[in-house]
């Protein structure tokens, strides 16, 4: 219940009016629900262990427009069903910078690359990077995504000084444009 409340409560802070104008097809303020596949390692020296389950949330940014390229900022606060040997890998938090080429006015590859902040409950919180790519596919004032994303934690800082811990995710999402 509390990740709900906390994901809801980021939600509503970050969904912009309906009312501002859009850039172009590709820019704007977008509003998405996310969902898909979460696979969490802890890797040392002479083992490695994964646990895998189903990650969702919402996710918010704005797109500006030149030309072919994009460039964009995006908040996503997103929970997991990950809640076995590995502890509770509760609520995940990331704010970063989205590059893109638009190939028409439909479509959008991009990167992504950013700052991501868990909390696992053995631990404060765990803070590291994000690295992603993806395809946004815009359907009129609605959007999907497909992307897949790298996180790497800094385990070895609060944890142990020889465990690595990173996250896979596979995700799809549909949203909103404004």
């Amino acid at each position: 219940m509390k990740k709900f409340v906390v994901l809801a409560a980021a939600a509503a802070a970050l969904v912009p009016s309906a009312a501002l104008a859009q850039d172009g097809e590709a820019g704007g303020f977008k509003v998405a629900a996310v969902g898909g596949l979460d696979v969490i390692n802890l890797e040392d020296e002479t083992d490695s262990e994964s646990e895998s389950g189903l990650l969702y949330g919402l996710t918010a940014g704005y797109d500006a427009v030149s030309g072919k390229a994009l460039i964009g900022l995006e908040l996503e606060a997103t929970g997991t069903t990950i809640s076995e040997d590995l502890g509770d890998a509760g609520l995940d938090l990331y704010g970063g910078v989205r590059l893109g080429y638009i190939i028409d006015e439909d479509s959008i590859l991009y990167v992504k690359g950013g700052y991501t902040n868990v909390d696992v409950d053995y631990v404060d919180n765990l803070e590291g990077f994000r690295a992603g790519l993806g395809y946004e596919q815009n359907f009129g004032g609605m959007f999907g995504r497909l992307e897949y994303r790298y996180s790497n934690y800094n385990i070895s800082d609060v944890i142990a000084s020889d465990l690595n811990g990173n996250r896979h995710q596979v995700v799809a999402a549909v949203g909103v444009a404004f």
